[in-house]
């Protein structure tokens, strides 16, 4: 939810209080003008005060609908364009924390892929100028004559898909040659300004590393990703179809899927990825496919299996950085004369072990950050000087080069800044052994997943911690709401009796009592059930089956019978009705599911989980406490009159309202309650730092060690990762 959602949620939330209160108040004021000490009377009152809070929520609910129909009237052209908006803006904003254009992009190459690996071209234009619901083709030399025809470079990034036939393309590359990057600088060209037509289709950047493509269809998954990354796509789209508006702008051919990342899935799915895309491309439809060269060579001539290529698609091979390209790079990101001729050494020598290695732009990249700091950053011991690099016995290789380079990134990216004001709040020693362990818990708990996502993080505990510690831990302040609701309606009790003193002494001892039993008993199987526990994006009301109603209605009966034996059977209809529909009601709450709709960013879903718990909470306890202190106000008053039974309503009330909230709050809705505890026991331990969320962010936004995909992280590399799991 954005800000101006939770704002309104909390004006209605303070208005309801502030009914709730005002209206008791009244009751209470009212009963003692006029002497009313009927059970009539006090059902009279009490149907008062729960009926104008009821009405407020019910008026807010409606009026919310309202608004939530009005947005959704956009239509669909006017959904690409937003979406398209949101889409230059998240890459513009990446492109900028990765220093992308710092002192300008690494400029690549690229020649036509391996003709075995895609379909012959004439076939691609066979396709494009007679296949079956395709567009009429452009004019005569808007396409390339042959596959030579697509070689170039960096400034052929936006015409390129325009010089294929189908507009479909296969990008290939070896680990690290700049293939998301590449597809990153493509996206941004596609929608630069005078480039895409207004309600046109918008090219969407999409790992491919979380889609399963045995269980998913492409465009299922697609979805999928598209409300995770994306706020507003999981609105109805405009008609009456029903479905989302991100699946309206696949089916209406409004989303060009660049996927990124083939070789990313696991080996035995590949081929059948391949297939599944081709199932779900349309005629007409454009899309970028990006892999490993060698992973997708295996995926579409399998050995002893079908052979398989993507539909209609040509393919580019991305071609090695040459030696003067990498060299005016390094000198020019230098930061003038004098860290440029540092450089020269090496650059004159050129050792071949060196020469291999910086052939990538990951591995150039990673060579500019290490030995060009920042004007007052000091220098590293690895990292001193690039001349080190010379060092034939500590350098035979090109892999003892790229895991120098690996190894010294995270101490250059931690560098302390020159600026007190600005210097990293963590050392580098902590954080590299914070992301080892992260990259463990990617590489080993999750296999190999490149998605950092922080609710899976209770899943890094192994299941006797999370049944010893973390369960009983979270069950424990559970058990202590309940048994303070508990203890405090025993300590009354106890206190009228024996004295107040006796009554806190036995109420505290029952909270404490029945705390640690839900703690130890409840707690440990809670630990290992909701490890893997999806975010919430919202809560909502609609309207319950009736089952639940009549359940509710039978439960409110039965309390109302229960509450006539004392009071007299005038009010057992009325507090039947009360009870059963506060009960049956509450079946009607649930939670948006962990679509994450309107996630953007990892933060902005943990406080929507949060806000998400403490809605349904507060709801629920609302609810529980009305019902609860309805029963008991009417006992007690039926015996110490009006006011007390008011006043004794209203206490016991409340504190049954703070414990269903606390119940349903933290241990029926929400990924963040467990996911707080888990934090919390890794950082006592040394694994973690204490507030995660914030130093994940920095290694995004200050460092570069992470980039961001929606509401996960990501390693800048999956061969960081892979480097870092395996320390």
């Amino acid at each position: 939810m954005g800000g101006s959602s939770r704002d309104r949620v909390r004006r209605t939330g303070i208005v309801a209080v502030l009914l709730l209160v005002g209206s008791v108040v009244a009751a209470v004021v009212l009963a003692r003008r006029y002497q009313l000490g009927s059970g009539t009377a006090l059902v009279g009152l009490v149907g008062g005060v729960t009926g104008l809070t009821g009405l407020w929520l019910a008026w807010s609910a409606y009026r919310a609908d309202r608004e939530e129909a009005a947005v959704g009237e956009l239509d669909l052209a006017g959904v690409a364009d937003q979406l398209a908006a949101a889409v230059r803006r998240q890459w513009e904003d990446e492109a900028a924390l990765r220093r992308l254009n710092d002192p300008y992009p690494l400029p690549v190459r690229w020649a036509p892929a391996d003709g075995g690996l895609v379909e012959e071209w004439s076939s691609l234009v066979r396709l494009a100028t007679s296949g079956a619901g395709w567009p009429p083709p452009p004019p005569s030399g808007t396409w390339a004559a042959g596959p030579a025809g697509l070689a170039g470079g960096d400034g052929d990034l936006a015409g390129l898909l325009d010089r294929v036939p189908t507009g479909r393309l296969v990008v290939l590359g070896e680990p690290g040659a700049g293939k998301t990057m590449l597809t990153v600088r493509l996206v941004l060209d596609l929608l630069a300004d005078g480039r895409r037509a207004l309600g046109g289709p918008v090219p969407v950047l999409v790992s491919l590393a979380s889609w399963n493509p045995s269980e998913q269809s492409l465009y299922g998954w697609l979805e999928g990703r598209l409300v995770a990354d994306y706020p507003g796509l999981t609105v109805p789209a405009p008609g009456d179809s029903g479905a989302s508006r991100a699946r309206a702008l696949l089916d209406a051919g409004l989303i060009l899927p660049v996927l990124d990342g083939l070789d990313e899935i696991a080996d035995a799915v590949r081929g059948a990825a391949i297939a599944r895309i081709n199932d779900a491309t349309r005629p007409g439809q454009r899309l970028v496919l990006t892999s490993r060269t060698n992973p997708y060579r295996q995926a579409v001539s399998p050995p002893r299996e079908p052979e398989v290529r993507l539909t209609g698609a040509a393919g580019i091979q991305l071609c090695p950085l040459e030696a003067g390209v990498v060299a005016d790079y390094l000198r020019r990101s230098a930061g003038g004369p004098a860290g440029a001729a540092r450089w020269d050494p090496l650059l004159a020598a050129w050792p071949t072990p060196i020469a291999q290695a910086l052939t990538t732009p990951l591995m150039a990249t990673l060579a500019r950050i290490i030995y060009n700091p920042r004007p007052g950053e000091p220098a590293l011991a690895v990292g001193n000087s690039p001349a080190e690099l010379l060092d034939p016995t500590r350098f035979p290789t090109r892999t003892t080069v790229e895991q120098h380079l690996f190894d010294g990134f995270l101490p250059a990216a931690y560098r302390p800044h020159p600026d007190p004001g600005q210097r990293c709040p963590w050392t580098a020693t902590d954080a590299e052994r914070w992301l080892v362990f992260l990259a463990r818990h990617l590489d080993h708990t999750l296999h190999g997943t490149p998605d950092l996502a922080w609710w899976q993080l209770p899943l890094a505990l192994t299941p006797r911690q999370r049944r010893l510690v973390v369960g009983p831990a979270f069950g424990l302040v559970v058990g202590l709401a309940v048994g303070l609701a508990f203890g405090l309606v025993v300590g009354l009790s106890v206190g009228v009796i024996v004295g107040p003193a006796v009554g806190v002494a036995v109420g505290v001892a029952v909270a404490v009592m029945v705390g640690l039993v839900v703690g130890f008993v409840v707690g440990p199987d809670f630990g290992l059930t909701a490890a893997d526990r999806l975010p919430q994006r919202a809560v909502r009301w609609r309207i319950p089956p009736g089952s639940d109603l009549v359940f509710g209605l039978v439960f409110g009966l039965v309390v109302g019978l229960s509450v006539g034996v004392i009071v007299g059977f005038v009010v057992v209809v009325v507090v039947g009705l009360v009870v059963g529909l506060v009960v049956g009601l509450v079946f009607g709450i649930s939670s948006v599911p962990a679509d994450l709709a309107e996630a953007s960013n990892p933060t902005s879903v943990l406080h929507q989980d949060r806000s998400a718990a403490g809605v349904n909470g507060l709801v629920v306890g609302l609810a529980g406490g009305l019902a609860g202190g309805l029963v008991v106000g009417l006992v007690v008053g039926f015996v110490g009159g009006l006011v007390v039974g008011l006043a004794a309503g209203l206490v016991v009330g409340v504190m049954f309202g703070v414990m269903f909230g606390f119940v349903f709050g933290l241990g029926d809705y929400g990924a963040w309650a467990l996911f707080t505890l888990t934090r919390a026991w890794l950082a006592a331990r040394g694994r973690l730092p204490r507030n995660l969320m914030a130093f994940l962010a920095d290694a995004h936004e200050k460092r570069g060690v992470l980039r961001q995909v929606g509401p996960v992280y990501q390693f800048r590399h999956l061969e960081l990762q892979h480097r870092l799991a395996r320390r």
